[in-house]
């Protein structure tokens, strides 16, 4: 997944990718990207921008989802959908936001000051807006922020939470001068404190595993922003937002935010009806082809921090033998899939070989298997398997493969069948499983039911922290390759303690040539962010997610 909330606890796992939420340093620690690579060539914003007095008020703005949600706390495992935060968005704020250039500054709404007030022990304190409340009412203080830090620590299993990075490293969260004055002690340091306090729950939801875990299926998260969920329509698919009517900050111009779920497959065509008002095509042709037929259509493109991948379940079968996964990581013809997603739409068509940092992201090594079949066979046979015919075989055994795909998401399924057809051209039949995309995460992916999936990392401008839970440890809430490698473990302690930014980067090449070395997934490319949107809207759009949040008091039509 898919986006604006500045929350960033890890990555977010999308659906739609090239045929769905990576999520480094301290305010402005985000490396920035080096101009030599292609990768960099599209802007980090390209929507139309208005200011407020310039956009009407009043009005209608109709999205798309591809499902609506399996749980509306997007800090549960389950909840950890791009399409869910989308919906959140508008409903969620914290004391920090993320600018244009990946740094982060103080969102006034939410708080008066942030600041790092002692380095030994890292202490951080917040002065909250007395005037930020729940929906309910109740003001927004310390209590919040305590509850949320003892969910979200890992010391209480019962709570299934995205990740616990960070918040693990906390000591004590304690009340200042009163209770809208925040102390956060950590216990050891963490350089990307910066991306903790955009997801704060509620003391009464946070205080309760039970509530956290199941109490919101089919009902909403307490907003604390601009807009509010007014209602859940199961029946017709339609979830529906209206301004916060205890909202403090300056007054949002749409009367109403529609999302409705349509199918990846039916998205195009409802942008071309008129149906909704915001078409993300991310690296999809034929949604391009569709939305370029619409006449007040306007096509926007912007780089973006999602990558595409196989994910391999290492738990048992084949995949368990890292020789196998080896092989089918250099037998994808990786480049072969990043110019058939990008170049129709008209972005560059590049590959992914770094677990941590983006293509053109200050940092990136191209570590990843070259394609090379003859390696491939190196590694079958030191996996203890020869070449039968057109099969490769063990004890008697055919070596086959499953990679298992969310129905009606047209580009997920073009990439896993040109895996499919790399892999069957080498010897190893692939069967492409299709389960319902509603439950693709809670019911395959998360629950390791599946050998191989194809879906994309979504992330935040803290790469090397949000990267730790998708490998480390094994039992991480995130990490659905069931394996790790344990050297990972103290590489990320000392990267999250390290403050120097170059230091932080030598770690993180140590990282990533570990898991290059088991090869738990691999990447294929980067996706752009190619969007296209009635002509008109304004503040909302294509732009690289975590370095330009939307602002949903100013999303709305131009007068």
């Amino acid at each position: 997944m898919r986006t604006r909330s500045a929350k960033a606890l890890g990555a977010i796992a999308m659906l739609s990718a090239t045929a769905m939420l990576f999520a480094g340093c301290a305010a402005g620690n985000t490396a920035p990207s080096s101009t030599d690579s292609p990768a960099a060539a599209l802007p980090t914003v390209d929507w139309d921008a208005a200011d407020a007095g310039d956009v009407q008020d009043g009005g209608t703005l109709n999205l798309a989802v591809g499902a609506l949600p399996v749980n509306y706390n997007n800090s549960q495992i389950d909840g950890n959908e791009v399409d869910t935060n989308t919906l959140l968005s508008p409903t969620q704020g914290g004391p920090l936001r993320i600018t244009t250039d990946g740094g982060t500054e103080v969102n006034p709404d939410y708080a008066s000051s942030v600041e790092l007030t002692s380095d030994d022990p890292q202490v951080v304190e917040i002065k909250l807006n007395p005037k930020a409340v729940w929906e309910d009412g109740t003001p927004i203080t310390v209590a919040d922020y305590e509850a949320t830090w003892k969910a979200l620590n890992g010391t209480n299993e019962a709570y299934q939470v995205v990740s616990t990075t960070g918040w693990d490293q906390i000591g004590s969260v304690e009340q200042g001068s009163d209770e809208f004055d925040v102390k956060v002690t950590f216990s050891s340091v963490f350089a990307d404190w910066q991306s903790l306090f955009g997801g704060v729950l509620p003391a009464s939801v946070a205080s309760d595993p039970e509530v956290f875990n199941t109490g919101f299926t089919a009902k909403a998260m307490p907003s604390s922003g601009p807009y509010v969920i007014s209602n859940i329509d199961a029946t017709g698919q339609v979830v529906t937002l209206t301004p916060n009517p205890v909202w403090w900050g300056e007054k949002p111009k749409l009367d109403t935010i529609l999302f409705k779920a349509v199918s990846q497959a039916q998205q195009g065509s409802s942008f071309a009806n008129k149906e909704i008002d915001a078409l993300y095509i991310s690296a999809n042709a034929d949604l391009y082809a569709t939305a370029k037929s619409r006449e007040d259509a306007e096509l926007q493109a912007s780089g973006g921090l999602t990558w595409t991948h196989v994910t391999m379940n290492a738990k048992s079968g084949p995949l368990a033998d890292v020789n196998v996964r080896k092989a089918v990581a250099s037998v994808v013809n990786r480049e072969q899939i990043a110019a058939a997603a990008n170049t129709p739409v008209g972005v560059p068509a590049v590959t992914q070989g770094d677990y941590i940092f983006m293509n053109g992201q200050k940092g990136y090594q191209d570590k990843a298997l070259p394609r090379d079949t003859a390696a491939a066979e190196g590694f079958l046979k030191d996996a203890g398997y020869t070449k039968e015919g057109d099969s490769w075989t063990k004890d008697g055994e055919a070596l086959k493969l499953t990679i298992t795909v969310p129905a009606d998401t047209t580009t997920n399924i073009q990439r896993s069948e040109q895996v499919q057809a790399d892999l069957g051209d080498f010897g190893i039949p692939v069967e492409l499983t299709t389960v319902p995309a509603a439950q693709y995460f809670s019911d395959y992916v998360i629950p390791g039911n599946f050998e191989m999936v194809s879906f994309a990392w979504q992330g935040t401008p803290f790469p090397i922290s949000a990267a730790e839970a998708i490998f480390y440890p094994v039992d991480s809430g995130q990490n659905f390759t069931g394996t790790t490698d344990e050297r990972l473990g103290d590489l990320w302690t000392k990267a999250n303690a390290e403050l120097d930014p170059d230091k932080r980067i030598e770690i993180a090449h140590e990282i990533n040539d570990t898991i290059w070395s088991y090869v738990p997934m691999f990447p294929i490319a980067p996706l752009p962010n190619v969007w296209a949107v009635k002509q008109g809207l304004v503040n909302y759009g294509a732009a690289m997610f975590g370095y330009s949040p939307v602002d949903w008091t100013i999303v709305g039509w131009k007068k």
